[in-house]
Formats: structure tokens, C-alpha cells, sequence
């Protein structure tokens, strides 16, 4: 017995030293980056009054200042907790951590695309929860692993996150390795291994708001919002735009999109809803892949916040 741990002892240690190199101490590629950047900007100040939430979505168009200005305080107040490709699974862990932390901030500001309400299968969602989860709420992690497609895939995705920094993101590891070996790749020639000609753009991720593809990021989002209670004196949830507003085919997806968000407000008197999906951006030359907006959409969303903001009844707590 003691002879074999002599020999799995070095291995193990081997192989640990081998992760932890490709890795990079556990702060390799983009997906970690964004986490550690967006946690850098809270460790920036305690002095917060205002937290802005979700991902790119919501923050390329409503920077600081812009928050700031609306809300009535300066941008130095407002933290951009904002983490790219954050959907409701990430959101969740963040707002886990900023509570744990003991933050609390008069304001909170999240924003969701009607796209995001579907799972999206991708192991970086699972990596973002590894990273700010803490350790306490893995059990009800878990249970709402429950609701998706694949639990024991989340869970197993989970664990493989504590043992390995490597697997916990596999494409950055690969990505850095191809580099060294081959040199850094064309991404507009990358279709010529396989064809000649490039294949045409993909649609805008959507969703299709069937239960069953909601029941995950439904549970969710009403987890999120019960935490945002604490974590805040007044929440207020955006509904955001994408360029599927002007298609006939996704007016019964809109239509429950905005009504699942409109039940998340009936039993929390703390919470408002926003609707930046009316009278504002629409048109494909709004928007500059599907759901990021364009100059032109940021501007006319700018205004339309601004608007909703001073036409929104105060919020009062019971």
C-alpha cells in the first residue's frame, strides 16, 4: 500500500503542477478574465450607490456615466459589475457573492434579453458559477440544475471545475497552445480548412420560450430577484431589445417574455420593471450583430431609459 502512494503521490503532484502551468494560476483566457476584471471593479471601492448588472448587453449601451447621470449621482458611484456573456446563471453567482461580501447599494440595475431566457449549453456558464459562487450555496446550485436539460452534465461540469484549471476552460488552453504551435490563426480563413467559400453569418441567438427551455434560467431569475431584495433598496429589471422585434414569427415569444418578467414583480414591492423593448430600438440598422446596439440604437435607447426612468413611480418598500 505505502509502496503504491509512493508511486500516485509524484504523479498527482505531476499533474498538478502540469494544470496549474496551463492554467496559468487559474487566470488563463478570456472567459476568466471578465469575471476577474468585473471583481477588480468591485474591489475598486465600497463607496457604491448604484450596481449595474448582466452582460454586454447592458452595459455597452449604459456606461457609468450615463447610469450615473439618470440616476443622480456621479459615475465614481455607479459599479459596472457587468461580466460579458453573463446570462441569468452567471447573474446569479455574482449577486450570491456581492452578498456575501456584505455589499449593499441603494440601486440595482440588471438587464435581460429575451435570447438569454433559454439554457444555451457552454461550459464557460458553469466556470463563471465556479468562480463567484460561494462554496455554501453549491447545494442549491445543484438543485437548480435540476431544471435543465442535463444535470448531472452541469454538476459533473461543477466538480470538474474544483479539480482542474484546465478543463474549467479547455478552448482557452487550446487556443493558446495552437498559437504557440501554428502561430496566431485568421479567423476569416479558419471555413478553408473544410470549404471554400465562408458560410453565411448566423442568425441572432433566440429562444422559444417553451417551458422546458425556460425552466432553468426561469428558476433563476427568480432567485435573482429575490437576492436583489437584499442586496439593494430599490431593482430595477430592463427588458432589452433584440433586432427579433420586427419578426412576425417571435411575437408570442415577446409576449412571454414580457410576462414572465411582469410576474417577478407581483409579490416584490422593491422591484420595477423597465421595458426598453417598446418604442425604442428595433430595426436591424439598431442593432450591430442581432442585439448589441449600433450608434444610432444606443442613442435611441439612451433616451428611452432616461424616459422610463422619469415617467417610474418611486419604489417603496412594504
Amino acid at each position: 500500500m505505502i509502496r503504491h502512494l509512493l508511486y500516485i503521490a509524484p504523479t498527482l503532484a505531476a499533474l498538478w503542477f502540469l494544470d496549474d502551468a496551463l492554467s496559468k494560476h487559474r487566470t488563463a483566457g478570456w472567459e476568466r478574465n471578465s469575471v476577474i476584471n468585473s471583481q477588480k471593479r468591485w474591489n475598486a471601492s465600497s463607496e457604491f450607490d448604484v450596481v449595474l448588472l448582466g452582460s454586454s448587453t447592458s452595459a455597452d449601451w449604459l456606461p457609468p456615466a450615463e447610469l450615473g447621470r439618470v440616476m443622480g449621482v456621479p459615475a465614481t458611484r455607479v459599479l459596472d459589475a457587468h461580466i460579458n456573456g453573463c446570462h441569468q446563471d452567471c447573474t446569479y453567482a455574482e449577486v450570491r457573492r456581492l452578498l456575501a461580501e456584505g455589499r449593499h447599494f441603494k440601486t440595482a440595475v440588471f438587464g435581460t434579453n429575451l435570447f438569454q431566457l433559454c439554457e444555451f449549453d457552454n461550459s464557460k456558464r458553469v466556470l463563471q458559477q465556479h468562480m463567484m459562487l460561494p462554496k455554501s450555496d453549491i447545494p442549491h446550485l445543484f438543485s437548480m440544475y435540476l431544471h435543465t436539460a442535463q444535470p448531472l452534465r452541469n454538476m459533473m461540469r461543477f466538480i470538474g471545475n474544483e479539480l482542474s484549471g484546465a478543463y474549467a476552460d479547455t478552448q482557452a488552453i487550446q487556443d493558446a497552445l495552437g498559437q504557440k504551435l501554428f502561430g496566431k490563426r485568421n479567423g476569416s480563413q479558419k471555413h478553408r480548412w473544410v470549404r471554400r467559400q465562408a458560410p453565411p453569418p448566423k442568425p441572432p441567438p433566440t429562444c422559444s420560450y417553451e417551458p422546458d427551455a425556460i425552466a432553468y434560467k426561469k428558476a433563476l431569475s427568480e432567485a435573482i430577484m429575490d437576492d436583489l431584495g437584499r442586496l439593494a433598496d430599490e431593482v430595477y429589471l430592463l427588458v432589452l431589445p433584440d433586432v427579433t422585434l420586427d419578426d412576425p414569427a417571435r411575437a408570442e415569444a415577446w409576449a412571454r417574455h414580457r410576462a414572465l418578467h411582469q410576474s417577478l414583480v407581483e409579490s416584490r414591492p422593491y422591484l420595477k420593471i423597465v421595458d426598453l423593448s417598446r418604442d425604442g430600438a428595433h430595426a436591424k440598422k439598431h442593432f450591430r450583430d442581432g442585439f448589441h446596439l449600433s450608434p444610432e440604437g444606443i442613442r435611441i435607447q439612451r433616451a428611452l431609459f432616461a424616459k422610463r426612468m422619469r415617467e417610474a413611480e418611486p419604489v417603496v418598500r412594504q
